[in-house]
């Protein structure tokens, strides 16, 4: 009797254990990995065959594959950049939305300061030169890494 509870405890644990989704992110990458959350843009999840939780920014996920249920949750829609003309898809995203993203290239503007004006805030025209200047790179997202002095940093991302 022992033995087949024994036996029993190892099937149930087996099947507790096996990868239960799978990601399917932008760049064509599949990976097969035990779906924890969804919270605040973040996926997290267990890889196979690892304990660890790892996170990745919704933006690098097209969808998430049940393997139990056959289902598919659509996470987000593809960016795709193909002019300058294209700059309003310009995502502008947090430190946190960058996981899982490709960083690519370093992005810097100058915004000349009127006599008496202040760089204090970030005004609508330098997200917008900051946006055309990536969407002539190609790429579809970036991150505002700092403002001083008139000077403006970005990190451009793909996928």
């Amino acid at each position: 009797m022992r033995n087949y509870l024994t036996a029993l405890g190892l099937l149930l644990s087996i099947g507790l254990s096996a990868q239960s989704h799978q990601i399917k992110k932008h760049s064509g990458e599949t990976l097969d990995v035990n779906f924890i959350k969804f919270e605040n843009d973040i996926l997290h999840y267990s890889p196979d065959g690892s304990k660890e939780e790892v996170k990745i920014s919704k933006h690098a996920v097209a969808y998430v594959h049940d393997n139990q249920n056959a289902t598919k949750d659509y996470i987000s829609n593809k960016v795709t950049i193909t002019s300058k003309e294209d700059f309003d898809k310009v995502v502008i995203i947090d430190s946190d939305e960058s996981l899982g993203l490709n960083d690519q290239k370093s992005i810097e503007i100058y915004q000349g300061v009127h006599k008496g004006g202040t760089t204090h805030f970030t005004n609508p025209a330098i997200v917008r030169r900051l946006k055309y200047k990536s969407a002539e790179l190609g790429y579809p997202f970036i991150r505002i890494v700092s403002k001083k002095d008139g000077k403006y940093s970005a990190i451009a991302y793909n996928y």
